[in-house]
């Protein structure tokens, strides 16, 4: 008896692993991963969870609304799944990105106000939702309009005389920060000069945007992750060129998984940022980059997306999914957004 519930379990156990495994690489998985997903933390986000995450992040309020928004946009465009329930938590993570709750952490007597993270990941919240099929579903659409209009021309105003790169806080800035909302502007002009800008700025040996503005011969795994995609995602024509010094610098890959230096000697050093950094490979990085990857192309994407999400051991049952035992919903939202790339 022993034995044969033994084997059962086996069997069940190689049927799980099997389907984590494979759901990338599946549409009829990946899909169900997705409205699962979406379905779980839109219902945790409804119950407050992301003032939870606002005491433990600095941005968690802004930053998990952004992320679920932006994963339910694009999946709704890339799927042809665009849904009046969807537009519903949208409009709903609008609102608490406008909160008062959320807006408490950033300066409003910054220019921009709010600074650069509030303004760039909103401007691209709301941009994107714009342009999308989704955005006839929203009962916020006139406002949402004129806040793109009225971003658009704010940063046109402040680039005008001489290009800079934008605080986030005072007196420091993050050139991530400020390529989200490059990634979100329509001139093309514009965001060309700013990334040419930034480009100059930066004194790394290697080419590749410094981490922040407090040492420009910095890079950090994490930052050039999502540096890497805004660049991609603004259209920038030298994308492929830059990621394969961001591969070459940071990158290691094993059996096609790629994992991701968050510090180029390798180095454990982490911080709020980075995420658990172990071997010298950052969680932040790795999972950004899967995003990364994706959206240039690289099929090494799936295959880390599908290691990670074994790892997580995922629990995807009656409608909703979730990573970590619930323990960690940051990464269900950062494998979430990457999935929707795949």
């Amino acid at each position: 008896m022993t034995k044969k519930v033994l084997k059962y379990m086996s069997w069940i156990l190689l049927a799980y692993v099997l389907v984590c495994l494979v759901t990338p690489f599946n549409k009829t998985l990946r899909n169900r991963s997705i409205k699962n997903q979406i379905n779980y933390l839109s219902q945790q986000l409804d119950k407050g969870y992301d003032d939870r995450l606002q005491a433990r992040f600095p941005e968690g309020k802004l930053f998990s609304n952004c992320l679920l928004a932006l994963s339910i946009i694009e999946y709704c465009e890339k799927n042809d799944a665009a849904a009046s329930r969807y537009g519903a938590i949208v409009d709903k993570c609008i609102s608490r990105i406008q909160s008062k709750r959320a807006l408490q952490k950033f300066n409003p007597d910054l220019t921009p106000a709010q600074g650069m993270f509030y303004q760039g990941w909103s401007q691209l919240v709301y941009s994107s939702y714009k342009e999308s099929a989704l955005f006839r579903f929203s009962n916020n659409q006139e406002e949402i309009v004129q806040r793109v209009a009225k971003t658009e021309s704010m940063f046109t105003q402040l680039q005008a005389d001489s290009l800079r790169i934008m605080n986030s806080y005072p007196e420091s800035n993050w050139p991530a920060d400020n390529l989200i909302g490059i990634a979100a502007m329509q001139s093309e002009s514009l965001r060309m000069k700013w990334i040419g800008h930034l480009m100059k700025t930066t004194e790394h040996a290697s080419g590749l945007i410094h981490h922040s503005g407090s040492d420009k011969h910095v890079i950090r795994g994490s930052s050039s992750a999502m540096i890497t995609y805004c660049l991609d995602k603004s259209r920038y024509p030298k994308s492929q060129e830059y990621n394969d010094k961001f591969l070459a610098t940071f990158v290691d890959s094993y059996l096609g998984v790629q994992l991701v230096k968050e510090n180029e000697d390798g180095s454990d050093n982490m911080d709020v940022d980075s995420g658990p950094v172990l071997f010298g490979y950052g969680a932040s990085a790795t999972i950004m980059n899967i995003k990364t990857q994706a959206s240039l192309g690289n099929p090494n994407a799936r295959i880390t997306w599908a290691a990670m999400n074994l790892i997580s051991a995922p629990v995807n049952l009656i409608n909703r999914k979730f990573l970590l035992l619930k323990q960690e919903p940051m990464l269900d939202l950062f494998m979430l957004w990457a999935s929707t790339d795949l």
